[in-house]
């Protein structure tokens, strides 16, 4: 009973949190705003479960609160000479987020994700290569669905410093953490369809309706579900399956080398 509960509390928070994109739109009248609205409510949202994880579970081994520490120092680096605000607030959500997804999967052996298979020097080879090739894929697609003439490839440091946000942050703070939350409050059980399904959802859906208020605003409804479903289907659902079929460290690869390629035919998106 206690496992049919607090899998209802998953689906009752999301409800929360879909009501607050409802409201969103009323919010005011800028797309750009709305858009980065959504952003601060997913962000607020991984801070309050990652200390929700943390107050139940304590902090991991010190081995990955330096691995955390590095983790933040990373996502800060990519705001340097940027945005002072934005560097504070993605650095200090993903330690927090990292901690609590390394402090609950020591908890729960089973169902975990993992974040490098670094048993031997092919496994992780395996896992670099995997993320390299996932992202070349992605990468590839993700400019030609922008709508945007590609006439134009360059390629900056910066670029590679500012796609360590997405990669790292994004995989943690707004996707590792929230499977990580459904698998505590589970108590480490995958057993039904049920259960699987919502471990799935809140990694993919969450973090891709963040990215369409724009969209939903300018174009409408039925344009906006349609590019909730692609996003869903072409980025949300492989990196989800890189990070519980592979390891993390492979999704972030691929999402970090996916930003990269955008950054190269499009610039950067400020």
């Amino acid at each position: 009973m206690a496992i049919k509960s607090n899998l209802k509390m998953v689906w009752m928070m999301f409800g929360v949190f879909m009501l607050l994109f409802v409201l969103n739109f009323y919010a005011g009248s800028n797309e750009t705003d709305a858009t980065s609205r959504m952003w601060i409510v997913l962000g607020v949202c991984s801070l309050l479960v990652s200390g929700f994880l943390l107050v139940k579970h304590k902090l991991p081994a010190k081995r990955q609160i330096l691995i955390s520490l590095l983790l933040a120092a990373a996502v800060a680096a990519a705001y340097i000479n940027l945005s002072l605000f934005t560097m504070i607030e993605t650095s200090v959500i993903t330690l927090m987020s990292s901690l609590a997804v390394f402090s609950t999967f020591n908890r729960f052996s089973d169902n975990r994700l993992v974040f490098l298979h670094n048993s031997t020097k092919r496994t992780v080879a395996v896992s670099l290569l995997t993320g390299i090739a996932a992202g070349a894929v992605l990468g590839i697609i993700n400019p030609l669905l922008s709508g945007k003439a590609l006439d134009s490839f360059s390629i900056k440091f910066a670029y590679f410093k500012i796609a360590l946000s997405p990669a790292i942050y994004e995989e943690m703070a707004m996707r590792a953490v929230f499977y990580a939350f459904c698998l505590s409050l589970l108590n480490g059980r995958m057993d039904t369809r049920a259960q699987r399904f919502t471990a799935w959802f809140m990694m993919i859906i969450p973090h891709v309706l963040i990215h369409t208020p724009d969209i939903i605003i300018t174009n409408g409804i039925v344009p906006g579900v349609i590019n909730i479903i692609m996003l869903a289907l072409l980025f949300g659902l492989p990196f989800a399956v890189l990070q519980k079929k592979r390891d993390i460290t492979s999704a972030m690869l691929a999402h970090g080398i996916v930003d990269v390629i955008r950054f190269c035919f499009l610039g950067l998106p400020f």
